[in-house]
């Protein structure tokens, strides 16, 4: 049984780390510039689908920062927004002292795209301005991030599909900076090749993109990052739902990487305007079972290990992971799903329950590598003028 990483966790958790600096901000009356673009009546419908995603995405944010005490400046463009009227904009929000962020929101229409780059960089939050921004990632493209950190303690492969797109490149610099094994996949690549893979992260945006031809029980997590609403309310990501039931874990859609994107952003927002030692949201280590472990289910019991989420976390000497066969418990063969579920959860083991993260056994060891679990530390109020 497949378990879901829930973003509404994340940003529950979030809120509730960020709460005691509402006063502060409030005070400060401080804002956030939030900038979307209106499609007009004749617009295709993949482009109205793209900024009807786009208006959720602000409507979160506006929730997100205003929560946090800041006031949201809610910024809607007509359709038809000539270069003047949106530099315009611009340049009233990077004048405006009071206005300590500008997040524009993607896709704009694609004649107005390079005026983002007049964005102020110590301004944008959301790392738009190519390499001047304080982040090297955008929001999203962290939040994926932080999401698959747990899961790849024992250096996975983890493919990586949409890797050229916005969001795609931000993951593969922050993955790739970290150390990790990738697999990079784009239009025209065989995306079947992700059934080699441990990890799989999508962030295509194109519906249904992944399915059971694609994914397998190896696979420890899926990150689907896609979200596109459809005509009648509902929202596509680029997993087909047909295959929920098959990875490991899985981010849904809704629901999933959308609030962790909300998440990124109130921490960048507290540690950059109030307090640069700020706690960090995180993702609970999960049990999961290696593609050998899956492979290998009838192995002896002394051998069978359920990969904790961290690498490297001991089992004290004559004590057994509460999600690891005891002495003399065999694994029993048959639908490999159902066994990963069972070892996951304890079933019948004494053993945790789902999404409750037990003591675990390390996973199979891996080379050194360099390891940035934290996000990059803003700089100090102060900084840079804005």
């Amino acid at each position: 049984m497949t378990e879901h990483v829930s973003g509404r966790d994340v940003l529950r958790q979030a809120k509730e780390l960020y709460a005691p600096y509402r006063d502060t901000v409030a005070q400060a009356e401080q804002r956030v510039a939030i900038i979307r673009f209106q499609p007009a009546e004749n617009d295709p419908p993949e482009w109205k689908a793209k900024l009807e995603a786009s208006k959720v995405s602000a409507e979160q944010k506006v929730k997100s920062f205003e929560h946090l005490g800041f006031e949201a400046n809610h910024v809607v463009m007509p359709p038809g927004t000539t270069r003047a009227q949106f530099a315009e904009v611009l340049e009233r929000a990077n004048q405006d002292p009071a206005t300590r962020a500008i997040i524009v929101q993607f896709p704009p229409p694609a004649h107005l795209q390079p005026l983002v780059q007049r964005m102020d960089p110590a301004k944008d939050i959301d790392a738009l301005t190519k390499g001047r921004s304080p982040y090297t990632a955008c929001a999203t493209a962290e939040g994926i991030c932080r999401v698959v950190e747990p899961f790849a303690g024992d250096d996975p492969v983890i493919a990586v599909v949409g890797s050229k797109g916005f969001v795609g490149q931000g993951v593969v610099t922050t993955l790739r900076d970290q150390g990790h094994r990738l697999m990079e996949l784009d239009a025209g690549d065989d995306l079947r090749r992700v059934r080699d893979a441990d990890i799989v992260v999508s962030v295509t945006g194109n519906p249904g993109i992944l399915g059971p031809d694609h994914l397998r029980p190896h696979h420890r997590l899926v990150v689907d990052s896609g979200f596109v609403p459809q005509a009648d309310g509902s929202v596509k990501g680029d997993v087909q739902r047909e295959a929920y039931d098959i990875p490991q874990h899985l981010t849904p859609v809704p629901g999933g990487i959308g609030p962790v994107e909300m998440a990124t952003l109130m921490e960048r927002a507290v540690r950059r305007e109030v307090d640069p030692g700020a706690p960090s949201w995180k993702v609970e280590p999960r049990p999961y079972l290696t593609k050998e472990q899956l492979a290998h289910g009838d192995q002896e019991p002394s051998k069978t290990v359920v990969a904790g989420a961290t690498a490297g976390t001991a089992v004290a000497a004559g004590q057994h992971s509460q999600n690891q066969p005891r002495p003399g418990q065999q694994v029993s063969g048959g639908n490999p799903i159902a066994q990963a579920a069972k070892l996951r959860t304890g079933a019948g083991n004494g053993g945790v329950g789902p999404g409750t993260a037990g003591p675990t056994a390390p996973g199979p060891s891996a080379p050194a590598r360099t390891h940035a679990p934290n996000p990059p530390m803003p700089p100090a109020p102060g900084g840079p003028s804005r």
